[in-house]
């Protein structure tokens, strides 16, 4: 589109080829006169004054066409015009300037603009016309709403009353929304959520209440079901409380596969054992069965056929196990009468029974006095390392040859601040069963390293033999640990011996022997205590790297009088002194035994004949009595 100026007068024209395939074969032109009608035509339908000016020159306007809204005068329209494009517009109308374009290098504008009082006049007498109008839209408006709200909030209302409904744990009903918009698809994907969580509700009780390794009832279930019978009507039941043997073993020896298996295989005998399928699995390889009994002889009766079911070996998987359970029992409401109470005399009970070795032991009330007694210790006994209640005692072990001491056993005692002077035989195993041990070791170890260098500022030269527990052979820095205490103390390394019992070596022979061949190779010597109340064999006996082997008190004792006890101890002589090794005699009560053991080519002695176990400064001076060349040894004074 152009602008062209032609007789005076500018036009807009526009033309566009006429072609025949690619060929151009004539023009067509079509345009309008920019004049007054135009202008009159712009005004009439936007009712604003309008103008077409085209700039002369040096910022002169010609008025090419102007038509004036129907409340201006023609001749204020054009002065008004021009005011506009000149920059210096009237305030009391509102404008506005649009180029059109060049006519021959001349710019073409066009004005537009209107009376501000007029505009307002305008306004206010159409604001009813305006107002009647706006309140009609607004009231169809929320027709319109209310009738799209009333078809969307009912499904959502049944939506609402649907959740509101599974809340409460229902899940019986589903959502009936037949639309097929947006709002009856959510309705489905609702039913389906619902049904998905009923599902998932169902397994997760499912999980709650059974164990997944065995599909029987599991803690929460027996404890759920000994509430309610001991909270009803019924005449009491009794508890049992199954713990399977060896299941640590093996784990560790077979794999945890095979323990499950064994697991399994306990846990199907047993449901298949009871009739009324009170069979629950509590975790691992507990079990626990209800009994609707209280007759003790009735428990007694069912725990034996227990043992019958699981007589019968497992076989599978290339493997043999021989499946056997400690069980402790109780009963309601004579032992507990509630359901958590009743568990717990009944793992009391099973507690005493894998201490004593038993298959099955009845609960009983002094139970709970031991038991009490036992956790007391395991909280003190910490204390009691880190502080100052635990103290060694000595007893000498005697040269039978020369009459002269040379080798004390060190042994821990125990001041409790309650309970008063507390044996070794009773917090020894709570250290091994509570990790506890090897802190209680190396507190022995160090305190006897210091008392050996006490001795030693004293003029007294000395070995000094220390107990160590099987549970220490299973700690890989052991040796480390030894090694540093040596450095410490600046020890010579006959200062300290270590004894260890043969059972300590029966459990894991291979890694403790080991261990004790690291130790020898250290040069600290080794001592079997204990000979002769375990189960090593000749062949363990010939591995072990040991200097000395003790005969334990229960041959000894009767040594004198019993000819089976002196066909043990004499042969145990001559073997140990066939392997090189020097043998101790514990236990020595009299001269006469004594006497005996020195015919017999015994290397030393240890007794209450020779010494009492005493503190450190009664042992100091009961040494330098003792060792003194113008006395012999006597009885204990």
């Amino acid at each position: 589109s152009q602008l062209y100026l032609l007789e005076g007068k500018v036009y807009q024209l526009s033309f566009a080829p006429l072609k025949s395939g690619q060929q151009t074969v004539g023009w067509i032109g079509y345009g309008y006169q920019i004049n007054s009608s135009l202008a009159q035509n712009l005004a009439n339908v936007t009712g604003l004054s309008v103008e077409f000016l085209l700039n002369e020159a040096n910022d002169r306007w010609l008025n090419l066409a102007a038509a004036a809204a129907p409340h201006m005068a023609n001749n204020s329209a054009e002065k008004l015009g021009q005011q506009i494009v000149s920059g210096h517009p009237d305030p009391a109308i509102f404008h506005t300037s649009i180029s059109l374009g060049m006519v021959n290098q001349q710019d073409l504008k066009a004005t537009i603009y209107g009376s501000r009082s007029s505009l307002l006049e305008a306004l206010r007498q159409n604001l009813w016309q305006l107002m009647i109008f706006e309140g009609l839209t607004i009231f169809l408006a929320m027709i319109v709403a209310y009738k799209l709200s009333g078809r969307i909030s009912k499904p959502v209302k049944k939506l609402v009353r649907q959740a509101q409904y599974i809340a409460r744990g229902n899940y019986d009903s589903s959502v009936d929304i037949t639309e097929k918009n947006e709002l009856g698809q959510l309705a489905q994907e609702f039913n389906l959520m619902q049904q998905a969580v009923l599902v998932r509700e169902q397994k997760i009780n499912h999980q709650l209440r059974y164990n997944s390794l065995t599909n029987l009832p599991n803690r929460y279930s027996m404890l759920e079901t000994l509430e309610a019978l001991c909270a009803g009507d019924s005449q009491g039941c009794t508890l049992i409380h199954l713990d399977i043997r060896r299941t640590k073993t093996v784990n560790d020896t077979l794999g945890y596969d095979t323990g499950n298996l064994m697991i399994k295989e306990v846990g199907k005998r047993l449901s298949d054992l009871n009739k009324e399928k009170m069979i629950f699995h509590l975790g691992a390889d507990e079990f626990a069965v209800i009994l609707m009994t209280t007759d003790q002889m009735q428990a007694v009766t069912w725990c034996k056929n227990v043992e019958k079911f699981l007589d019968p070996p497992l076989c599978g998987e290339g493997v043999m196990l021989h499946l056997q359970v400690h069980a402790g029992v109780a009963s309601a409401p004579m032992d507990a009468k509630d359901a958590q109470l009743l568990l717990q005399k009944a793992d009391t009970a099973l507690s005493h029974s894998k201490r004593a070795m038993i298959a099955f032991l009845p609960y009983k009330a002094e139970m709970d006095a031991d038991a009490g007694r036992t956790l007391s210790l395991v909280n003190d006994l910490k204390i009691a390392i880190e502080g100052d209640q635990l103290q060694l005692f000595y007893q000498p072990k005697l040269d039978i040859n020369t009459g002269v001491v040379r080798d004390l056993e060190a042994l821990i005692r125990w001041h409790h601040p309650e309970d008063g002077m507390i044996p070794p035989d009773a917090f020894i195993g709570i250290a091994e069963q509570t990790g506890q041990i090897d802190a209680l070791t190396r507190w022995v170890i160090r305190e006897a390293a210091r008392q050996y260098n006490a001795w030693v500022a004293e003029g007294l030269t000395l070995s000094i033999a220390v107990n160590i527990s099987a549970e220490n052979l299973k700690n890989q820095n052991f040796t480390t640990e030894l090694q540093e205490i040596w450095q410490e103390f600046s020890l010579p390394m006959d200062a300290l011996a270590l004894e260890i019992t043969e059972s300590a070596v029966v459990s894991d022979p291979v890694s403790a022997i080991g261990m004790l061949c690291d130790i020898q190779d250290q040069g600290i010597k080794l001592s079997i205590d204990d000979y002769g109340t375990g189960y090593s064999s000749l062949a363990q006996l010939k591995q072990l790297p040991v200097d000395e082997l003790k005969i334990d008190r229960s041959f000894v004792d009767k040594v004198y009088s019993d000819p089976d006890d002196q066909i043990i101890v004499r042969s145990t002589i001559r073997m140990a002194h066939d392997m090189g090794l020097s043998v101790v005699a514990e236990g020595i009560e009299d001269a006469e035994t004594l006497e005996w053991l020195e015919e017999q080519g015994c290397d030393k002695a240890q007794g209450y004949f020779i010494s009492r176990p005493a503190p450190a400064a009664e042992m100091s001076q009961w040494l330098k009595e003792k060792n003194n060349p113008n006395k012999a040894i006597s009885a204990n004074a």
